[in-house]
């Protein structure tokens, strides 16, 4: 087996530690990444859409996602909100109102929208 061809980011400053990733795996679906600090370390496989969402969410890191909470919550309520902002790359960001800076979650756009609908089937109940 060839060895893979890794590539650091164009944002890596000062010869830097950065991410590599190789599009050599690509035809199988898979996007190996790992820290370039350790060439001889884990490597984490990802598919190709979470690595466009990743590089999305790097990129957006100086403009940070627009969250949206449900039209259902009320009195300026503590509640679920979600991020139109990676649709494109596959990927919905949900996260607990609560905490904006806590943990984010990222589904695909059926599984957000298999939850608001279950979410909406038991409020009619």
């Amino acid at each position: 087996m060839n060895p893979l061809r890794w590539q650091k980011s164009s944002y890596s400053s000062n010869g830097g530690n950065c991410v590599e990733c190789s599009a050599d795996l690509l035809g199988s679906g898979l996007v190996p990444v790992r820290d370039s600090k350790l060439p001889h370390g884990p490597v984490l496989t990802v598919t190709p859409a979470a690595w466009a969402g990743l590089v999305h969410l790097a990129k957006r890191s100086v403009n940070p996602l627009r969250w949206q909470k449900s039209s259902y919550s009320s009195n300026g309520g503590d509640c679920v909100e979600c991020s139109a902002d990676l649709l494109g790359s596959g990927l919905v960001p949900v996260r607990d109102s609560k905490l904006p800076h806590g943990p984010v979650l990222t589904v695909t756009p059926a599984a957000w929208a298999g939850l608001v609908h279950l979410a909406k089937r038991s409020a009619t109940r």
